[in-house]
């Protein structure tokens, strides 16, 4: 069931996602930009509603994937000069 939210003027129906995947959106968010205790309360969060280690793993992969690429991007340009 869901309910109608708002989150800095955003309309959204809260609970459109199943628990195990908003847990393992907020467990990569959280890895994005290094909050350590956010991703430590949503791994717990996503395990506890039946993640996998190879969900776990793949959402770490999915992580990295913007990180990684932008890393390359930047080099590419650098070595380039």
């Amino acid at each position: 069931m869901t309910k109608e939210a708002e989150f800095f003027n955003v309309k959204y129906q809260e609970g459109s996602l199943e628990p195990k995947t908003a847990q393992l959106i907020l467990f990569a968010v959280n890895l994005a930009i290094g909050h350590e205790h956010g991703a430590k309360l949503h791994l717990g969060k996503a395990r506890e509603n039946g993640a996998t280690e190879d969900e776990i793993q793949e959402t770490i992969v999915y992580c990295m994937r913007p990180v990684a690429a932008k890393v390359r991007n930047f080099a590419k340009d650098i070595l380039s000069k």
